[in-house]
C-alpha cells in the first residue's frame, strides 16, 4: 500500500465516522447515552467501575511503596528512550537515499490496522484486544493511585475516534493541581509502570511457557520465498517448507541446498523432498533455464551470462541456518542476549514490514512442531494463543515506551515537568511559585518540541 492509498482509506474512514457522529448527535443518542465531543473524538463517561477501583485502593502502603518504585522506573525509561531517539535519529540522517525510500511513512503512527503496515489487518482481533488491555491497565492504575492519595475520580471513559484510541481516569482536576509534587508524580508515573509490568508477564508466558515447547520439523533448508510461474510452485512447494533433498541429495542445511542446485542443469528434471507441518512429499520437477527466468524477473535477480544452462527451481532464498536457529533461540529467551535479544524480539512486527515475513504467522510456523504436554493443543489454536499473547506484550510495551517520553500531555511530560519544579524549589530556595512555574512551563515546552521533532523524523526524513 502507497503512502497515498493509505491516506485516502484514513480520510475516506475519517469521512464516514464524522457523518455518523453527526446524525447520531443531531438524533440525541449521544447525549442519551452520555457520550460527549472531545475535539474530533469521542468521550464516553461512566461511573462504573469506581468502587472497583475504590476496594483496590484499600492497601494504601503497598500502592505507595509500587508508585514511588514507579517515578524510579519512569526517569529511567525517560532517558533511555531519549537517548534511543537521539541515537536513531543520528543513524537515519546517516542514510542513503535509497535506505530513506525504504523507510515507512507517516501512515506509521496511525494506530489503525491495515493502514499503519506494521499492524497487519488480518492481526485486528489481536491489536485490539492488546490495545484494549493497554488502556484498562493504564487507565486503572492512575484511578487507584488517586484514590490512595486521597483525591476524587469524577468518571471513567473510552476515547473513540473510529476506534478506540484511549481510555481515561478523569480525576478532579482542581485537587490534582493543589497537591504536593509526591503524589502526584505517583499517579502519573503507575499507569507506564503497570503497562510494563503486563510487558513482562506476557513475555514470561510467551518465551518461557509456549515457545520452550517449540521446536524445528525437520533439519533442511527453511524456504522463504518461492518465485511465481516457478517449477516448484507448481508442486506446491510454499514460504516455511523445509527442503530435505534435492536431486538425490540429501539436505541438511541451506549451503547444501544451494551447492545441490548449482549441480543441476536446465531442462533436467529431478525430484525435490520437502516438508510441511510434519508431512513429507516427493514430488518431480523439471529445472527452468536460470538465465532465462532471471531475464523475467529483471530488476529483481541480477542476471549473469554464467547462468545459461544451469538449473532453476524457483526457490531463491532460504533461512541462514544461523538466522533460522539464532530466531528460534531468541523467540525462547529474548533475555538472553539483552538487550540485542529484546530488540529483535519487539522488532518482529518491523521486519515484517520491510521483508513481508511475519515469523509468529504461517508460513513461518509451518517449519516448527509443537512438543511436550503443549503438544495435545492443535497447531492452529497454539499459534492463536501464542500470536495473543505476543501482541499483548508489543502493544503494552509501545505504551510503556511512549508515554514515558518527557513530553506533554504524555505521563512522561508530567513528570518530568514535576521533576523540574522539585529541582528548581531545592536548587532555589525561596523563589516565588510564579516564578518556579515559568521556569519549568518553558524546559517542559523546550524539551517536548525536541521530543516531537525526533518522533516525527524517522516518518519524514525518506522525503527530504
Amino acid at each position: 500500500m502507497t503512502l497515498l492509498d493509505g491516506l485516502l482509506i484514513f480520510l475516506a474512514l475519517i469521512v464516514i465516522y464524522g457523518l455518523a457522529v453527526y446524525v447520531l448527535h443531531k438524533k440525541g443518542i449521544l447525549k442519551k447515552y452520555n457520550i460527549s465531543l472531545y475535539g474530533p473524538a469521542l468521550m464516553w463517561r461512566t461511573h462504573r467501575g469506581i468502587k472497583f477501583l475504590e476496594r483496590r485502593a484499600r492497601r494504601v502502603r503497598l500502592w505507595t511503596w509500587l508508585g514511588n518504585a514507579s517515578v524510579v522506573f519512569c526517569f529511567i525509561a525517560m532517558v533511555l528512550m531519549t537517548a534511543l531517539m537521539v541515537l536513531t535519529a543520528w543513524l537515519i540522517l546517516g542514510f542513503t537515499p535509497a535506505q530513506r525510500q525504504a523507510l515507512p511513512g507517516p501512515e506509521v503512527a496511525l494506530v489503525l490496522p491495515g493502514i499503519n503496515p506494521i499492524l497487519p489487518l488480518e492481526y485486528i482481533g489481536y491489536i485490539l484486544v492488546g490495545i484494549i488491555i493497554a488502556i484498562v491497565v493504564h487507565e486503572f492504575s492512575h484511578g487507584i493511585l488517586t484514590l490512595v492519595s486521597k483525591f476524587k475520580v469524577k468518571s471513567l471513559g473510552i476515547l473513540y475516534l473510529i476506534v478506540p484510541i484511549g481510555a481515561f481516569c478523569e480525576p478532579d482536576e482542581e485537587d490534582l493541581k493543589k497537591a504536593p509534587v509526591a503524589p502526584r508524580m505517583r499517579i502519573y508515573s503507575v499507569g507506564p509502570a503497570s503497562n510494563f509490568a503486563v510487558t513482562m508477564l506476557t513475555l514470561l508466558l510467551f518465551s518461557f511457557l509456549l515457545m520452550s515447547a517449540v521446536q524445528p520439523a525437520h533439519t533442511g533448508a527453511v524456504v522463504f520465498n518461492v518465485d511465481n510461474d516457478s517449477p516448484v510452485q507448481g508442486i506446491g512447494l510454499k514460504p516455511g517448507s523445509i527442503i530435505t533433498s534435492l536431486n538425490d541429495t540429501t539436505i541438511n542445511n541451506a549451503t547444501q541446498y544451494f551447492h545441490a542446485w548449482n549441480n543441476t542443469h536446465a531442462n533436467q528434471t529431478v525430484t525435490i523432498s520437502y516438508m510441511v507441518q510434519g508431512r513429507s512429499y516427493t514430488e518431480s520437477i523439471t529445472l527452468g533455464d536460470k538465465y532465462t527466468e532471471y531475464a523475467k524477473r529483471s530488476p529483481t535477480y541480477t542476471n549473469n551470462v554464467s547462468y545459461k544452462g544451469k538449473g532453476y527451481t524457483g526457490v531463491q532464498s532460504v533461512l541462514r541456518d544461523a538466522f533460522f536457529s539464532e530466531y528460534l533461540t531468541i523467540l525462547k529467551n529474548p533475555l538472553a542476549q539483552f538487550p540485542r535479544g529484546l530488540l529483535t524480539f519487539y522488532s518482529i512486527p518491523i521486519v515484517g514490514y520491510f521483508v513481508g515475513y511475519n515469523p509468529l504467522t504461517s508460513p513461518f510456523t509451518s517449519s516448527f512442531v509443537i512438543t511436550g504436554p503443549l503438544g495435545v493443543i492443535p497447531p492452529a489454536a497454539f499459534w492463536v494463543l501464542a500470536n495473543g499473547i505476543y501482541w499483548i506484550f508489543w502493544l503494552n510495551l509501545a505504551f510503556t515506551l511512549f508515554n514515558a517520553l518527557p513530553m506533554v500531555p504524555l505521563d512522561g511530560g508530567f513528570i518530568f515537568t514535576d521533576g523540574i519544579r522539585a529541582a528548581v524549589t531545592r536548587i532555589k530556595r525561596g523563589i516565588s511559585d510564579e516564578r518556579r512555574e515559568a521556569i519549568a512551563r518553558n524546559i517542559s515546552l523546550t524539551i517536548s518540541l525536541i521530543i516531537l521533532f525526533l518522533l516525527i523524523l524517522p516518518f519524514f526524513v525518506k522525503y527530504i
